[in-house]
């Protein structure tokens, strides 16, 4: 996944879409979704007319252009229960003879009628500030380079001192300087940046650094800077969840591990749910006045799509995922652009609307005349007949009182009274928490979370209680226990044996708490804390522990490494230390695996791991002593077959006596690994063995498919006859390996037996079979081509053929210009981009289109869109899900994305074409990749391929894998009623 900053007024630009032309190649804006036309009636009504809203809700103006609300980029409350807005009119460009004018609002409702009635300007003069923050007697405000923080020193609610905090923020792109400010619970700021900012700043603790998109946690009494990969919304116990520019919202905890090496930080492994389309600001709702069923929910703005969009948040391991849920909002108005999503002190949900039919500076003009620069909205959502909820006014509230609300059922009322406790001076709040958690009733069945807050106190005035902390170790509440491992980590340059206590916490029999105690590990840089760390590899592991367990191994390495080569240190089990050396990689890790390969006390699974190790980083003496000692081990066995695949190294010496061996084994699996390991090892010496166990009948189908890889790479054209003859095998995957090993060894043959083959087949598998491996070559679909137009084929077979193309993201012209004659003689064929073409059809689909014809076009083979695309239940994985694809997406770029797919690319698939130097072609999305090796998820064979970097010829980005002219072969008819049956895709159960 990309990993773009969260927003503020950063997610403001849809970046995949470039400046589009119209038919007659006249620069023309899209009329899309980043750049519309004006609507003729920009007035609140006119908007407000525009929402629908989830039942039982209803949504009111509480402030506009005339409260000096323009173009606001995000909001706070404070204390008070005033909302603080920022807005920028000089984004995305001042001009050069302008004063920059920004400013920081105050916004209050004096008579509590749901409208605002007063107007404070905090602070102006600013110049394109892109997030804040309300905190010690002021505001932090991002702007350009520098982290400001202004204070009002007099009580009137003006900033009279401006002070540079911080500089050195990454500037390289106006939408992408450090934004979306967020309090954690413990006090720490965190913010982000985007993708093409680099980031130096000095800080009293050296030079932090932070390359391209991540986030920032600052804790500002200590001025201690940490760069992580995310921001930014925390439930009830702390939990951490970002949203991307992008679709994606991951997990945050297991990327806050502590590092300042570049390189890596990557989040997509903590993935826990997408959007259908671009969205930012994430808010979890916890409302007393909003209804039982949407409390909890993570709610996103989604500025792209006009919409307000909702998840169900559920516990998955250590981490969470999310249940897609109708949209709360939507809104078919141009301008309306949610930008900020916030509860209030009513208890209503406030909505900040950037307004403006413009939203991007790549795809206009700068100073395009249509950008709005004179209205921007505030929009309260509220539950229709459900009283209002009443926050307490705290901004002259004492400690005690502060710390009495501490026990509020209402996250809201407990934030701003840690707000506020924060601003107060430590001399006078410390003995008053303390007080106060002295008097909690032991019988209270709240007071592990009363204890929590409490501990976010001391944590936000950098006051330590290890008393507190070891209060929270012993609950019995696994989300009190996993807190106190965060605060652990955080203190622990001022603990006692802070090891001692993480030791604990990563061996807890809950999952979260062992990974909130392998990130807090990191925040120790020492040998021992990665000791304590790698415990975890202990215990059941999943995605988000493997991911912070491998970050941290990484990030401390500078500290362990040393350590173990100087024998100061040692890990308490095997397996710890291999999974630590298998996350570090590299030679120097193999002395290390070699010496523990002498213990003999060595259980089987710590042997094997060690093993494997060991084959992926030694030297060829290595694998043959490797080999030796595990002909019957799968999982080495395995290992021996990616190291010859990517490293391109065999074991010293004679093989053959070894792979005779294990080809007698009575293991199937061992029989078909040794096979594998012939052909990479150029075991010639048995080739007429392998040959006879393929023409073994009697030999399982596995087996022999084996062997017919084999003995075509070890005899090449020499093998030609027996794996042509292979090709009419009765059993299937003979014939799949045979097509497959005949196309590397002779195109122009393979491509004749298809062609016969084809024309007899009967059923879309046989079809996918034969054609799928030509897929995988340079020259493959030309030379299938070649044979194909000989003679016409019937429209089953070109529909059938098509739809395995189009399953596997691929186009050729010249399988297109065979395929295409046996299309419909009303197909619509492949029209050339215009605005006007885009227009007309979308009027059609919305006065004409048919929902129940366009399911059965959808669920056509010609099509293959179940093939590639999830809706419900059904359907691969390749695409985009349309389940709710109609609730975010309008009419205008479904059509867009269907017939010029290449222009509407959905974030996270963003395809990869990969050309080897023996003349393979492998595309699809890329898994994974190092500097040995790239791992793809292959669309054309379902498979995930591993290619070593050193083979690789050319690479490139592929857009989408969505062929163009997949829907060449509808009718005008069937096309509209494709585009109908998608849009109508909202989350219901609508079925293909």
């Amino acid at each position: 996944m990309k990993r773009i900053t969260s927003l503020a007024i950063t997610l403001i630009l849809f970046l995949s879409l470039p400046v589009l032309h119209g038919a007659d190649d006249k620069k023309t804006p899209l009329r899309g979704l980043s750049v519309k036309a004006p609507e003729k009636d920009n007035s609140p009504e006119a908007e407000l007319a525009s929402f629908e809203l989830a039942a039982g809700y209803e949504a009111n103006l509480f402030a506009d252009e005339k409260d000096g609300i323009t173009n606001p980029v995000c909001m706070n409350w404070d204390p008070a229960g005033r909302l603080w807005v920022l807005t920028t009119m000089a984004y995305p460009q001042l001009v050069p003879t302008d004063e920059p004018n920004d400013k920081l609002l105050i916004l209050e409702d004096t008579n509590g009628d749901g409208r605002a009635d007063k107007t404070i300007v905090f602070a102006d003069g600013l110049n394109m500030p892109t997030g804040f923050a309300i905190g010690h007697g002021g505001a932090y405000v991002g702007e350009g380079n520098d982290l400001l923080h202004l204070e009002d020193t007099d009580g009137d609610d003006k900033a009279d001192i401006r002070k540079v905090l911080l500089t050195g923020f990454g500037t390289g792109d106006t939408h992408q300087n450090i934004n979306s400010f967020t309090w954690s619970p413990g006090g720490e700021l965190l913010f982000c940046q985007g993708l093409h900012s680099f980031s130096r700043v000095e800080t009293p603790w050296g030079i932090s650094r932070l390359d391209e998109h991540g986030s920032w946690r600052l804790r500002p009494l200590r001025r201690q800077l940490h760069g992580n990969p995310w921001g930014i919304a925390f439930g009830n116990w702390g939990e951490g969840f970002i949203k991307s520019n992008g679709p994606g919202v991951s997990e945050l905890m297991p990327s806050m591990v502590w590092s300042d090496i570049p390189g890596i930080r990557n989040g997509n492994e903590t993935e826990i749910g997408r959007t259908e389309i671009k969205g930012m600001i994430v808010e979890i709702v916890d409302s007393p006045h909003l209804p039982d069923d949407i409390q909890g929910d993570l709610l996103i703005a989604g500025y792209f799509a006009h919409l307000v969009d909702r998840f169900k948040i559920e516990v998955d391991g250590s981490g969470h995922h999310l249940d897609y849920q109708p949209p709360l909002l939507r809104s078919t108005h141009n301008a309306c652009r949610p930008v900020d999503l916030r509860v209030g002190p009513d208890g209503a949900l406030y909505m900040a609307d950037w307004f403006n039919p413009i939203i991007g500076h790549y795809q206009a003009s700068l100073r395009h005349p249509d950008r709005d620069k004179t209205h921007g909205r505030i929009w309260r959502i509220s539950a229709t007949g459900r009283p209002l909820a009443m926050a307490p006014d705290f901004s002259n509230s004492g400690s005690a009182e502060l710390c009495e609300q501490l026990k509020s059922d209402w996250r809201y009322i407990r934030d701003q009274a840690k707000r506020r406790l924060a601003d107060l001076p430590e001399k006078e709040v410390i003995p008053a928490v303390e007080a106060w958690v002295s008097k909690l009733n032991p019988d209270d069945p709240s007071l592990d979370h009363h204890l929590y807050e409490a501990v976010c106190v001391f944590e936000s005035h950098e006051a330590i209680n290890g008393t507190l902390v070891e209060r929270l170790l012993a609950s019995e509440n696994h989300q009190a226990r996993a807190y106190a491992a965060r605060v652990i980590g955080r203190w622990s340059d001022r603990l006692e044996e802070p090891l001692k206590l993480l030791d604990r916490c990563v061996n807890d029999e809950n999952p979260r708490v062992r990974l909130e105690a392998v990130v807090a590990c990191s925040d120790i840089r020492s040998a021992p804390a990665m000791i304590v760390a790698a415990k975890a590899a202990s215990h059941p592991m999943d995605r988000f522990i493997d991911f912070a367990l491998t970050t941290t191994s990484r990030s401390l390495a500078s500290q362990w490494l040393p350590a173990l080569k100087d024998g100061t240190i040692s890990f308490e089990l095997p397996e710890h230390l291999v999974f630590v050396l298998r996350s570090q990689g590299g030679k120097e890790v193999v002395a290390s695996v070699r010496e523990l390969l002498k213990n003999d006390d060595l259980d089987l699974d710590a042997r094997t791991k060690l093993l494997v190790v060991l084959v992926g980083s030694g030297s060829p003496a290595d694998l043959r002593w490797v080999l030796d000692g595990a002909e019957e081990n799968k999982a080495v066995l395995d290992s021996l077959v990616e190291s010859s695949e990517v490293r391109d190294l065999r074991p010293i010496g004679d093989l053959v006596p070894s792979l005779k061996r294990m080809l007698k084994s009575k293991d199937l699996e061992i029989q078909t690994r040794a096979l594998r390991l012939a052909s990479y090892w150029k075991a010639n010496a048995l080739a007429e063995r392998i040959r006879e166990i393929l023409s073994d009948s009697k030999s399982p189908g596995a087996l022999r498919a084996a062997a017919v890889e084999a003995y075509g790479r070890l005899r090449g054209e020499a093998a030609i006859a027996e794996v042509t003859a292979a090709i009419d095998d009765p059993a299937a995957e003979v014939r799949r390996a045979a097509v497959r090993t005949l196309c590397e060894i002779d195109l122009a043959a393979a491509a004749s037996k298809a062609n016969t083959l084809l024309r007899k087949a009967t059923t879309a598998e046989e079809v996918r079979d034969l054609v799928t491996p030509f897929l995988s070559h340079k020259q493959g679909p030309g030379t299938l081509a070649t044979v194909l137009k000989a003679k016409a084929i019937s429209p089953d077979l070109a529909s059938r053929i098509q739809s395995v193309l189009g399953a596997a993201g691929r186009f050729d012209p010249a399988l297109d210009r065979i395929l295409r004659p046996a299309a419909e003689k009303d197909a619509v064929g492949l029209p050339a981009y215009s605005e006007s073409y885009v227009q007309a059809l979308s009027e059609e689909v919305k006065k004409h289109g048919d929902t129940v014809s366009g399911a059965k076009v959808y669920a056509s083979a010609s099509v293959s869109c179940v093939a590639c695309h999830k809706l419900g239940k059904q359907g691969g994985i390749l695409g985009p899900e349309l389940t709710a694809v109609g609730a975010g997406v309008p009419v205008e770029l479904l059509i867009e994305a269907v017939l010029w797919p290449k222009r509407q690319i959905k974030e996270g698939y963003d395809a990869t074409v990969v050309s080897t130097k023996d003349g393979r072609t492998i595309g699809g999305y890329v898994d994974s990749e190092d500097k040995s090796r790239i791992v793809i998820r292959d669309a054309a064979t379902g498979t995930t391929q591993t290619i070593p970097v050193h083979k690789v010829d050319v690479r490139q980005d592929a857009g989408t894998l969505m062929p163009p002219g997949l829907t060449a072969s509808l009718s005008r008819a069937e096309l509209r009623d494709l585009i109908r049956f998608l849009s109508d895709q909202k989350g219901q159960e609508i079925k293909p």
